[in-house]
């Protein structure tokens, strides 16, 4: 588009900002309020989570420091992609590649924790 800037225009500036931020607060909630009980609606729940109230309550804060860090990462990558331009659809791609690299490490690094923690 002749005139626009090209960062209002690239998918992936505002899908690893948008996604930074709402990963970030997310994660605060989470780790300030995490959900007290275990259930099947809110919160960081896996079969590993949901085992017992020890294990639900460890994950829901480290879900949430995780969260909030990966938050802090995609926001920061968002706007170092302010200043490199990238073409259609490219742009698209690489910002669900984010999304879901993210939501994988984030999965992965909670349950490598409560292993850690609370063994198989």
């Amino acid at each position: 588009m002749a005139g626009i800037p090209f960062y209002f225009t690239n998918q992936f500036v505002w899908i690893s900002i948008s996604v930074g931020i709402v990963y970030f607060l997310v994660g605060r909630l989470m780790m300030n309020h995490p959900p007290s009980d275990i259930n099947g609606l809110a919160g960081y729940r896996t079969t590993r989570s949901m085992k017992k109230q020890e294990t639900w309550d460890f994950a829901q804060v480290e879900a949430g420091k995780k969260m909030s860090r990966f938050g802090k990462i995609g926001f920061l990558i968002g706007l170092i992609s302010l200043v490199i331009p990238l073409s259609d659809p490219w742009d698209f791609y690489l910002g669900m590649i984010w999304v879901l690299a993210s939501c994988s490490l984030l999965i992965y690094s909670v349950e490598k924790s409560l292993k850690q923690k609370f063994g198989k």
